[in-house]
């Protein structure tokens, strides 16, 4: 149930919420918030919501366009959801397995998700689910107003870091430039804004740190964590890296993980140093063509999770 049962109403049985995955970042927030708009000018029922904690990054966005942050969903069981951002059980919000999942709008791999009836299910190789959200808008033939703009905006360029990151098409460009318009602003210098938000570590333990940008997955019969930071300033993790493995020890054993790799990604140097745990270290050398050396790699050029990371250790584990 939601923990803020005033901002339902009456109607909670009948809504669709809106909601993306586990550890959300700020495209999968503003992907849910302007999808629950698109519907509700469809006149359709629907209800943004979050399956996690806001990260520094997003709790800026909200702020920076005035919008009310999506009310958490504890357990999503025998409601009806709308997924953006993630298609997968692993990372979807409590309950999921036993909820209606009546529409998935993502731009990653297809994962895991089954359902018992056809459902609209939209997947583009683009670099935010924002990116696919402004040309639903566009299909629909409803305005975007200059406050969803922004936020659309915000999903895009933080999931593109600023249109630096190699998931970036020329669609996201294109869209990039027409989102920035309508929401008054210069999308280079209100990116750089985002980057320093998105770089703020502040006083999070090393187990908050590992867990703050997080997906879970299955590759075979392997159960995989992969969490990435994303930072100017890559050396406030990397100094205290005995803390940090030994957090990432502990979640693969609590959790029984093959691995937990963690990508501290450097956003000024476009690079990114791994960080390993669990017992499968070899097939993660494997996947990523690299060498660990206490339990530490280096990965020129590698800032994508979704496009550099996630593909080829699937092939490996496979």
């Amino acid at each position: 149930m939601f923990l803020n049962q005033d901002r339902i109403g009456a109607t909670v049985s009948q809504s669709r919420y809106v909601i993306g995955h586990q550890q959300p970042d700020t495209d999968t927030v503003c992907s849910a918030l302007a999808y629950a708009r698109l519907k509700q000018k469809q006149e359709i029922d629907a209800v943004p919501a979050r399956a996690g904690e806001l990260n520094p990054e997003t709790q800026f966005v909200l702020e920076r366009w005035n919008a009310e942050s999506p009310p958490l969903l504890n357990d999503a069981t025998d409601e009806q959801l709308i997924l953006v951002d993630h298609n997968e059980y692993s990372q979807t919000v409590a309950g999921a397995r036993n909820a209606n999942i009546v529409e998935i709008v993502d731009h990653h791999r297809i994962g895991d998700v089954e359902t018992s009836n056809p459902i609209l299910f939209r997947n583009e190789p683009v670099g935010s689910t924002a990116t696919i959200l402004t040309q639903l808008f566009a299909d629909a033939d409803e305005t975007i107003s200059a406050q969803t703009a922004g936020l659309l905006l915000s999903g895009l360029l933080s999931d593109t870091v600023v249109l630096r990151s190699p998931t970036t098409t020329e669609r996201d460009r294109v869209v990039a430039k027409q989102l920035a318009d309508t929401a008054g602003v210069d999308y280079e210098k209100y990116g750089k804004e985002l980057l320093r938000h998105k770089s703020k570590i502040g006083e999070k333990t090393p187990r908050e740190m590992i867990l703050s940008d997080f997906k879970e997955f299955e590759f075979g019969p392997a159960e995989v964590g992969i969490g990435q930071i994303e930072t100017v300033e890559p050396d406030v993790v990397l100094d205290q890296q005995d803390a940090v493995l030994a957090a990432m020890d502990d979640v693969a054993t609590e959790r029984d993980y093959a691995v937990f790799l963690l990508l501290v990604t450097d956003l000024l140097e476009e690079d990114s140093t791994a960080l390993v745990a669990g017992t499968e270290t070899a097939t993660v050398e494997t996947g990523l063509d690299t060498s660990f050396s206490n339990q530490e790699a280096f990965l020129p050029g590698v800032m994508s999770r979704k496009k550099q990371v996630v593909p080829p250790l699937e092939d490996a584990f496979n």
